[in-house]
């Protein structure tokens, strides 16, 4: 349950933060007094919550929000943020935690919506639900424009289930044009489906509005569509130039098999120790910038498309994948030795 201090009319990606912190809680047995104009990302209010009776203040001292027990929570004295009596930690006190789901360490994010603009309080909190260790297209290009479309569609209450199927409508279109020969305009609609993928989640976490239904969307949808893409791929490509057919199905043939070694691998490694495989070491993570996944071939193609060589490119795909492929097996039998000498942990942790 929440209780809610003073009056916040300002809107963070599209909601108040009264509204967000409502969501955030759901139907919670908690108790939470908060401020009406705080912000708190999802790692802040469960520190508040495994920290009863501790007010977390934001980086500038402003109280936010206090965990109480429930006789207090209906008491006829009402609890005070600014209680003398409750020990206050700043947020940037609180020290960095590992947060599984995005694959890094950071600090509580609390923020006084008083201290700062909408906006500003709009980019710290799309940083912080953005993974940590993920490809180096996520990572480094798509950032800004995603931040961008994700507070448009806030804005205008469009929901992450929309964008999730309109990602699936371009990963069909994006296979369609591949199959038929078009890999140019099958590129776009591929690059224009990542993007997507990447905005839905975002959206979902900013807005707090992620549901069972569209994460098995997604994440199915991740699962499935890539050796479906490079068979159509193939295909097309193999239209284009039919001298090379049978070179081009056997790289085909390479890509899928490394494609299903790589995700046994991580499925496997998962199993065996509990975490992601590309949290074993800093190696690991770095090496996840640029394993051949979709984003990363998909950018090998667009190179070879763009020097006119699409052949050449999808050759350089299935090295690439085969040497990926290797490099997994031989990281989970090293960490499967590791293993044996003593308890596994991500990094990270």
């Amino acid at each position: 349950m929440l209780h809610l201090v003073g009056r916040g009319d300002s809107k963070v990606f599209g909601i108040t933060s009264a509204e967000r912190l409502t969501r955030q809680l759901g139907s919670s047995n908690d108790h939470v007094v908060a401020q009406a104009n705080a912000v708190l990302d999802d790692l802040a209010l469960e520190w508040i919550l495994a920290h009863p009776g501790t007010v977390l203040a934001s980086a500038e001292g402003t109280p936010l929000a206090i965990a109480v027990e429930q006789q207090q929570f209906f008491s006829s004295a009402a609890v005070s943020l600014l209680d003398p009596s409750y020990p206050v930690v700043r947020a940037t006190e609180a020290g960095e935690l590992y947060i599984r789901k995005l694959r890094r360490r950071s600090e509580p994010l609390a923020l006084a919506l008083g201290e700062m603009a909408a906006s500003q309080a709009e980019r710290l909190l799309f940083a912080s639900v953005y993974k940590g260790v993920t490809d180096a297209v996520t990572k480094w290009v798509w950032p800004v424009p995603a931040y961008f479309a994700t507070k448009i569609a806030s804005v205008i209450g469009i929901k992450p289930n929309v964008v999730t199927v309109a990602g699936l409508i371009l990963t069909v279109l994006a296979g369609w044009l591949f199959f038929v020969g078009a890999i140019q305009l099958g590129l776009i609609a591929a690059w224009s489906m990542t993007f997507l993928d990447t905005v839905d989640g975002k959206l979902a976490r900013v807005t707090v509005t992620s549901s069972k239904a569209g994460n098995w969307l997604d994440h199915g949808n991740d699962v499935v569509h890539p050796p479906l893409w490079w068979i159509c791929l193939a295909h097309g490509l193999a239209i284009n130039d039919p001298a090379s057919a049978h070179l081009i199905w056997s790289e085909c043939w390479i890509i899928l098999a490394a494609y299903i070694i790589g995700r046994a691998v991580e499925i496997s490694f998962h199993v065996l120790f509990g975490f992601n495989a590309f949290l074993f070491t800093p190696l690991d993570s770095a090496f996840r910038l640029i394993v051949a996944r979709r984003n990363i071939l998909l950018l090998i193609m667009t190179t070879g498309v763009l020097v006119a060589h699409p052949e050449n490119a999808f050759l350089a795909c299935a090295w690439w994948a085969g040497v990926s492929s290797m490099i997994q097996v031989i990281r989970i039998i090293q960490a499967r030795l590791c293993f044996n000498k003593g308890t596994l942990a991500p990094w990270l942790a």
